[in-house]
């Protein structure tokens, strides 16, 4: 990851046509693809979060190594951070006739309706990123090691802060990915913090920057914060700078290249740092593969880095890991 560039192969410019809120690309495949003619459908929570779009660039940039037609092999829905609205879009492309679905779910337990949908279907489902509840019922799931995430912000922590410091958690307890995250943390500093609070915020900024405001207003001697991603967390730098707070600690996962610009400034401290276009290329070859009729790994793991600002320099910030 070190000093490379990591942008992403990214399709602005694309012949598409919209559905709702769901962009559906041609349907005719490309006779040049290289060994086949599947479409695969890209699910994910939302498109209102660069992380996923991290991830849809690398699947694109995975099909184009493989000699598939993005513009019509591809098709992409926006769930809008809805799982109702999700299941219903995932019945749409059992309508359609997708050959393989690769989905981020927003709740894990209510997914199910929609992978059993695609079970009965015969539509292999490649889940990414948030560990769906029904394991049995999707072919592989493909995540970054979320456990660690919240480990490597744990252990950072304690070496920046005293024993007994008070810190305050936002999580949010409807994803997998993020309830990993938190319980590595909490597994890692043990009793040698005094948690003042945990609120669940849902990863969003202004939900988030509203409990920290609350947080603040309620423990002056507050140390630090850890959010279990960097939307969150940035809700959280805002709110410590409205409170003229610079010496509170601040944690999120994710990478986000806009919250990085935090960190190296020094109104955030840290980052888990994720690689979502390598989950994205993982993820499509295991599609493809799965397709071709060969074996593929049930659970794959990808690794985080945690950055701050000892080691920021040290990588390109500018695009996600």
């Amino acid at each position: 990851m070190k000093k490379r560039n990591l942008a992403l192969a990214m399709v602005l410019a694309m012949a598409m046509t919209t559905m709702g809120s769901a962009t559906v690309f041609a349907d005719d495949a490309s006779d040049d693809a290289a060994g086949n003619d599947y479409t695969i459908a890209y699910v994910p929570t939302t498109m209102n979060n660069p992380f996923w779009t991290a991830m849809l660039g690398g699947i694109k940039e995975e099909m184009e190594a493989k000699g598939m037609d993005v513009d019509s092999q591809l098709v992409t829905v926006d769930a809008n951070s809805d799982q109702a609205t999700m299941n219903n879009y995932v019945n749409d492309l059992i309508a359609q006739e997708v050959d393989a679905i690769i989905l981020a779910p927003m709740d894990c337990t209510a997914v199910t309706e929609a992978l059993q949908a695609c079970e009965d279907a015969g539509i292999p489902v490649i889940n990414v990123d948030t560990a769906v509840d029904a394991s049995d019922k999707v072919v592989s799931i493909i995540a970054s090691d979320n456990y660690k995430a919240g480990v490597e912000c744990a252990n950072d922590m304690m070496s920046k802060l005293d024993e007994g410091s008070k810190i305050a958690v936002m999580d949010q307890p409807s994803g997998t990915a993020c309830v990993q995250r938190e319980q590595g943390f909490l597994d890692t500093v043990g009793d040698y913090f005094e948690i003042v609070s945990t609120t669940d915020t849902e990863g969003d900024t202004a939900k988030t920057m509203t409990a920290a405001e609350d947080v603040l207003t309620a423990d002056d001697d507050l140390a630090a914060f850890f959010c279990i991603n960097d939307m969150g967390a940035l809700g959280c730098v805002q709110a410590a700078q409205a409170a003229g707070k610079d010496d509170i600690l601040i944690y999120g996962v994710d990478g986000n290249p806009d919250f990085m610009g935090y960190v190296a400034d020094g109104s955030a401290t840290a980052s888990a740092a994720q690689q979502p276009s390598v989950i994205g290329q993982k993820a499509l070859d295991a599609a493809i593969d799965t397709l071709d009729g060969k074996e593929v790994e049930h659970d794959q793991t990808v690794d985080v880095v945690l950055i701050n600002k000892d080691n920021i320099a040290d990588f390109d910030v500018t695009d996600w890991q």
